[in-house]
């Protein structure tokens, strides 16, 4: 036994580094072979080809000052549409005098972010998570205000503003309810059980477009006499309760993850089947699909474009509501240059939210 066994620990190493060059890692993934050099190649000239007429659209022959459709007489990108409609796309109908207010969502949301991206490797993201859920229910009292401050209907929030709200909001609701959805497919209890899985799988199974038609046309009929719940709360619970069942089955996923043994060990420890829930399962499966519940916040904040179909001012409502506007009635590249824009922006929010959730799991 003694030959075979080591009488001490061997000494860590770092992992294994690649010496070679940068230019020599490229060689090496692009022109690896005959095949792979004419590939890469014909990508490159295609890649040059598309990237200097896109240079020549949206900055060599791009019109960026004007307040109508006569700014833009040919086929460069209409930047100043862009320009002249900021208001509408960043907070929609929001009054003027109490713009302080939306300035201030914007800045708490950057601010909080700011944090969340910045915070220790070791943190918990319990207050994370605590944090996405908290700050839509204090951005959607400071924005519709009530007692000192004048009230604002959701109807005259727009744009961006809209969007941000309509996507924590979703977040916020649709965790805690994927949560004990989640919960209720383990349940010993078959009528829970049973119950879950069946809204789970009906959810699932059926378009969030279609959702959003049902609450917009089928639910106030079915509401009780003289209530009156808008368009924008209507489409909000629709995107939570879609997004829970989604929500549901990565929780399902990660509740699934934790051994069983643990739960065995925690009940000889005197711990109660609540207790170990809540000290013991819920941190490791939470803090395991972290990253999933990042990438439905990235599926959240792209779905919100359908808004503009059931008439909510998003910020592609935005967009389009712009380019029927009187001033910018015209040609199709206007309406194609907020496509544009709208896509850069799209691409930047969730490039940076995929990059934070490879991130986090190269933490695990």
């Amino acid at each position: 036994m003694e030959t075979f066994v080591r009488p001490a620990l061997i000494d860590p190493r770092a992992p294994p580094v690649d010496s070679a060059s940068v230019p020599a890692r490229w060689r090496r993934a692009w022109l690896a072979g005959p095949a792979t050099s004419v590939f890469s190649l014909l990508l490159l000239a295609a890649g040059l080809v598309a990237g200097w007429h896109l240079v020549q659209w949206g900055i060599v022959d791009a019109h960026w000052r004007g307040s109508s459709s006569q700014a833009c007489p040919d086929s460069g990108a209409c930047w100043a549409f862009v320009i002249a409609r900021w208001k509408p796309w960043l907070v929609g109908d929001y009054p003027l005098d109490q713009l302080w207010r939306a300035w201030a969502c914007f800045a708490a949301f950057a601010l909080f972010w700011t944090w969340v991206v910045r915070r220790a490797h070791g943190a918990s993201m319990q207050r994370v998570l605590l944090g996405f859920i908290a700050l839509p229910l204090a951005f959607f009292l400071l924005l519709a205000g009530g007692g000192p401050l004048p009230a604002v209907a959701p109807t005259r929030w727009g744009g961006l503003l809209l969007t941000l709200v309509a996507t924590l909001a979703t977040f916020a609701t649709a965790l805690p309810l994927g949560l004990v959805l989640a919960l209720g497919r383990r349940s010993r209890l078959p009528v829970v059980r049973w119950l879950s899985a069946a809204f789970v799988e009906s959810m699932r199974s059926v378009p969030l477009l279609a959702l959003l038609f049902i609450a917009a046309t089928l639910l106030p009929m079915f509401l009780p006499r003289g209530a009156n719940i808008d368009l924008f709360t209507r489409a909000l619970a629709a995107f939570a309760l879609f997004n829970a069942a989604m929500a549901a089955e990565v929780f399902r996923g990660g509740l699934q993850a934790i051994g069983r043994g643990q739960l065995e060990a925690a009940t000889t420890v005197g711990l109660s089947d609540f207790a170990a829930l809540r000290l013991i399962v819920l941190p490791q499966a939470v803090t395991a699909v972290v990253p999933a519940l990042v990438n439905i916040m990235i599926a959240v904040i792209k779905e919100t474009t359908l808004l503009s179909v059931i008439g909510v001012n998003d910020l592609l409502g935005a967009v389009e509501n712009g380019a029927k506007s009187p001033d910018w009635v015209g040609d199709s590249n206007i309406l194609t240059s907020g496509h544009v824009f709208l896509a850069l922006v799209y691409l930047a929010v969730c490039y940076s939210l995929s990059r934070f959730s490879r991130r986090l799991e190269a933490r695990r």
